[in-house]
């Protein structure tokens, strides 16, 4: 036996060689095998997790996260562009604010009713929010301008309704006009109703309640006049709240825009003093100062406000050239009430009234309008930067009546 081996040990040398070979290469072949299948599997997950970050940002499952559920320090002017082709508009924003006003007044008119219905008008206007001095405006212009039996004709209804509120608007329009002869310079610049000085940077004060969209409007501000050329500034004076800060500072690399956040300075109107006067010794076209959210009940955060525009004052004579209040419409009656007591604290200029795509008290513009002689400048009615516009009062009322 030992002979054999001994004869045949070259044979068998050569075996246990070509055994042990594929042995190796079973277990690499195997190794293989389970990475492919580990590979497969994690494409196989890719969409789950796609889906339930979808549900965070709203987007749709397997679809690429929007710029906008996330915000991203991507070119404005680049973004603008593709927004331009989804941007809501003021029309379809106002669809509920339509069908909770004229839908209302336009069931009382059934066919053969012999009745002027102006109770029931009167109630409608009440319950749309339009304020109680704009509904007995608006009462008085149907019993005095139309006939017993003109008031029993919709269209004509309608048609006064209309004119009416057309004419609310236009003497808001002339009012704000005159205010503004008062507090700006000679030569200043009126750009869709936002006022711009024509020497030295244009100061703008925003203000509101906490939740009304304020950090988020002066976000897409920025945005669009960085996008039109102007050198901004954008100052965080919301010393209270460190997450406003965060989120300020998100928006403001979005817009590729310069935020003003001294680290360690927790007074409101030192961050705004400061910022506006960097904004005048280096050229900068605009400053944006945020504040705190408050209510308006706050006495004494609300004199903190009337410190920020005194102090403001000092370096720049006649600043804030805007001062303006971003009032949720959702809110409301409550949105006028908020709009009155911060325009008898600082004097406002104007409104941000934001959230308009999902209302159906988009009426309470008119109240603002006719009570409080504030024009709205800007209207919210959608998530897109581009969805923040100048207000069009035409076409404000055209997109409730028509």
């Amino acid at each position: 036996m030992s002979s054999f081996i001994a004869s045949n040990l070259d044979f068998i040398l050569l075996g246990s060689g070509i055994f042990a070979g594929l042995v190796v290469c079973i277990f690499i072949a195997v190794g293989f095998v389970r990475s492919r299948k580990k590979k497969h599997d994690d494409r196989q997950t890719f969409p789950i997790q796609s889906a339930a970050g979808a549900a965070l940002t709203g987007a749709e499952p397997n679809a690429a996260v929007s710029s906008e559920a996330i915000p991203s320090a991507a070119s404005p002017t680049e973004r603008e562009s593709k927004e331009s082709k989804v941007e809501a508009s003021l029309r379809s924003a106002l669809g509920p604010t339509q069908k909770n006003f004229l839908g209302r007044i336009k069931a009382l008119f059934v066919e053969g009713s012999q009745s002027s219905h102006l109770d029931e008008i009167e109630e409608i206007l009440y319950t749309s929010d339009l304020g109680p001095q704009t509904v007995q405006r608006l009462m008085q212009s149907l019993e005095e301008q139309l006939s017993r039996t003109e008031k029993k004709n919709y269209a004509l209804v309608v048609e006064t309704l209309k004119r009416e509120m057309l004419d609310i608007f236009s003497s808001s329009l002339s009012s704000s006009a005159v205010q503004a002869d008062a507090s700006i310079p000679a030569g200043a610049e009126l750009s869709g109703e936002i006022r711009f000085v024509e020497n030295g940077p244009t100061v703008f004060m925003v203000v509101g309640v906490n939740g009304a969209g304020k950090t988020t409007s002066i976000g897409k501000i920025a945005a669009q006049m960085a996008a039109q050329g102007r050198k901004v500034l954008v100052a965080a004076g919301d010393t209270f709240r460190a997450a406003a800060g965060q989120q300020l500072k998100t928006w403001t690399e979005r817009a590729q825009v310069e935020i003003f956040s001294p680290e360690g300075v927790m007074d409101p109107s030192a961050v705004a003093y400061d910022a506006v006067a960097k904004a005048k010794a280096r050229g900068y076209d605009v400053v944006i100062i945020d504040t705190a959210g408050r209510l308006h009940t706050q006495v004494n955060l609300m004199d903190e406000l009337k410190k920020v525009k005194r102090v403001v004052t000092k370096v720049i004579p006649n600043a804030p050239h805007e001062i303006l209040v971003v009032l949720d419409a959702n809110s409301g009656q409550n949105a006028l009430i908020q709009a009155r007591e911060f325009n008898q604290a600082l004097g406002l200029t104007g409104v941000i009234l934001t959230k308009m795509d999902g209302t159906a008290k988009g009426g309470v513009a008119v109240g603002i309008t006719y009570e409080l002689k504030l024009p709205i400048k800007l209207v919210g009615i959608g998530e897109k930067i581009g969805d923040l516009k100048p207000f069009s009062s035409a076409e404000f009322v055209a997109s409730i009546f028509d």
